[in-house]
Parts: structure tokens; C-alpha cells; sequence
């Protein structure tokens, strides 16, 4: 069976509303850090993309099975070499407990005009 390494930073977290699609997946971190900048769509969901920051953009690293994977693709909007993609997935260095991973990560490539930077890079802290 297949299985690949995923970093998530907003809905799919702990607590947050999609997060029962990782129920039957591992988490292997809860607490690690990649490089890019967070922004508040306005939608109820955020958008990571791919730009320097002085934070880290904070979140939790899982290891899904290809069909979990195939469930996330869905539900991020995702087709590969669509182009029509909201985010497109990449494979970037994650910041562990337990040292550098590589993992897939859904990013957007374009901001809105209304995207809001979230201070923190901190999806959960959002609006705080």
C-alpha cells in the first residue's frame, strides 16, 4: 500500500471542520512548521502561498494512503495537470519534532485582493 506524507494547515487540523478525513490517518506531528505565508480567503478556509515570512506557517503532518489521498485531491479542488485547480500540490521540506520531512502540501499560487494575512501564520489563531 502506498502512503504518502501530507502537511495541513487549515480545515483538515485537529478541531477544525474537515478533520474528520484524516481520522483514520497517522499523525506523525502536531506541532511543525513550513515556509510560506497564510492568508484568510474570507471563505472559511485558508490559503498558504508559497512567499518568505519572518513566521513559519504552523501545522500537523499525517500519513495518508493513496485513496485518503485521492479524498483530499476532492476536496481541495484538486486534478492533477488540471487548470482549473483553486490549489495546486507541491512537495516541500517540513520543519518536525524528529527533523526535516518532505511532504505533499496543497498551495495556492495566486492571492486575491481581499486575502487577509493571518498574523501567526497560525490558521488556529486566527482572528485573535
Amino acid at each position: 500500500m502506498n502512503h504518502h506524507l501530507v502537511f495541513v494547515y487549515g480545515t483538515l487540523r485537529k478541531g477544525e471542520k474537515y478533520s474528520y478525513y484524516l481520522n483514520k490517518a497517522e499523525c506523525l506531528d502536531e506541532n511543525c512548521t513550513i515556509e510560506g505565508q497564510l492568508y484568510d480567503t474570507g471563505w472559511g478556509y485558508p490559503a498558504l502561498v508559497c512567499e518568505s515570512s519572518e513566521i513559519p506557517v504552523k501545522g500537523e503532518l499525517y500519513r495518508v494512503t493513496a485513496e485518503q489521498l485521492i479524498e483530499l485531491d476532492k476536496l481541495e479542488d484538486y486534478e492533477e495537470n488540471g487548470t482549473n485547480n483553486l490549489y495546486e500540490r507541491i512537495t516541500a521540506k517540513v520543519e518536525t519534532g524528529n527533523g526535516q520531512q518532505e511532504a505533499i502540501v496543497y498551495v495556492m499560487i495566486s492571492i486575491k485582493d481581499h486575502f487577509k494575512r493571518i498574523e501567526g501564520n497560525d490558521w488556529m489563531l486566527r482572528g485573535n
